[in-house]
């Protein structure tokens, strides 16, 4: 059984920020919340999107984190597990392992990171589309703790795709530039959820509506920057543009996709959209370096 990704975000809330809750009897001391800071932003962004332990930040007792301002952090979380991840990559090839040995560890250490909560949204996605004839059916599958046979065949071809194109990365770069690389590919696969969450509407079956929002356009633009100006700084111009020409056009059409099938974004969706955004990101890039 699958765990699945929109409850996934809930339990991530609740486990590792619990001090967000208002204890029993307790009455809020403010009617108006005030600006979340940009270290509580940062926070809640990490309970969003990964399992990452936000000991470091404690939160009102009045007001829950609020995931609208925290939307240009999503890009750094990326940038944080992508390096991790790209370290660990480092790491096992310095000590002569087998290439597709440490492109498994630096995957394994991406699902740890954000406890596999992206891989089981294109799962359900993928099981969502490719099964059901309305759209409260096709919401019913995703929402199913089961994975189907379209899910199955999505993680096999996903996982062999991520795990193809790091050991192709080992062979165009080395050292510190496959933890920078990989970190510009995690901050590019998230700032695809805020374009997504710009453009288009939280789906009525979606459980994480309350979560979500739209950014406003300086935000968003934060987080756009975040991205674009390292890919800028080190990756060849070719690849820097099909990188974002592709991943735009994946997250449009994925996007588009969503609001025909469900009546828009789900935490399945976005979750989609940050594997694909990876390995379309990380293509682009491989195919720049490899050409010179």
């Amino acid at each position: 059984m699958a765990p699945k990704s929109d409850q996934n975000a809930d339990q991530n809330v609740d486990q590792n920020a619990d001090q967000t809750k208002p204890k029993d009897g307790q009455k809020n001391r403010r009617s108006v919340k005030p600006s979340q800071s940009l270290l509580a932003d940062l926070a809640a962004a990490c309970l969003l999107l990964s399992r990452v332990p936000v000991s470091w930040h404690r939160f009102d007792d009045d007001f829950p984190p609020d995931f609208i301002s925290a939307q240009w952090a999503f890009p750094i979380v990326g940038l944080s597990v992508g390096g991790i991840a790209g370290l660990i990559l480092w790491i096992a090839v310095s000590l002569d392992l087998p290439v597709i040995v440490a492109a498994a560890l630096s995957l394994a250490v991406m699902l740890a990171l954000t406890g596999a909560m992206h891989e089981d949204g294109l799962a359900d996605t993928v099981d969502g589309v490719g099964g059901g004839r309305d759209a409260e059916t096709k919401a019913k599958i995703m929402h199913d703790s089961h994975i189907g046979s379209y899910g199955v065949m999505g993680l096999c071809l996903s996982t062999i795709a991520r795990i193809g194109l790091l050991v192709a990365l080992t062979e165009q770069s080395d050292g510190l530039m496959l933890v920078i690389i990989m970190a510009i590919v995690g901050a590019g696969a998230r700032f695809q959820v805020v374009a997504m969450l710009r453009l288009y509407p939280i789906s009525s079956f979606a459980k994480l509506g309350m979560l979500t929002g739209r950014p406003n356009v300086r935000r968003g633009l934060v987080a756009m920057a975040i991205w674009i100006v390292p890919l800028m700084m080190f990756v060849p111009e070719l690849g820097c543009v099909a990188a974002i020409v592709l991943a735009t056009a994946i997250s449009l059409w994925l996007g588009k996709l969503s609001v025909r099938q469900i009546g828009g974004l789900s935490g399945d969706v976005m979750g989609a959209s940050i594997i694909l955004g990876e390995i379309s990101i990380l293509s682009c890039i491989i195919a720049a370096l490899a050409s010179g």
